[in-house]
């Protein structure tokens, strides 16, 4: 399954390489990042929020424990580098940009 995301996100990038200018492909693709990586949070915390499963095997507990870790460093990962690129972001997404090329 995920081969096939993979594979569809490179055709999906390989025509936006050939059909849009640099500065839009950039914006759609932050745009793509952002929205995967707060989809990603709100999924994170369905996970920590759900509690109908009590009895995890040791196999099921480390899976959902290391999920949960990274998932969580990922996300204040995430808060900082929005909050660090925050001028640039808001510029790219929100300015009129009329490309020059470089």
């Amino acid at each position: 399954m995920e081969l096939y995301i993979i594979t569809a996100l490179l055709v999906v990038y390989i025509i936006t390489v050939l059909s849009v200018s640099k500065f839009h492909r950039r914006k759609i693709w932050t745009l793509a990042f952002i929205t995967a990586f707060t989809m990603t949070s709100i999924a994170i915390f369905f996970i920590r929020g759900d509690s109908q499963d009590v009895m995890l095997t040791t196999n099921q507990f480390n899976w959902y424990y290391f999920v949960y870790l990274f998932g969580m460093v990922s996300i204040a990962l995430g808060l900082l580098n929005l909050w660090i690129y925050r001028e640039p972001l808001w510029d790219m997404l929100f300015s009129n940009h009329i490309e020059d090329d470089d």
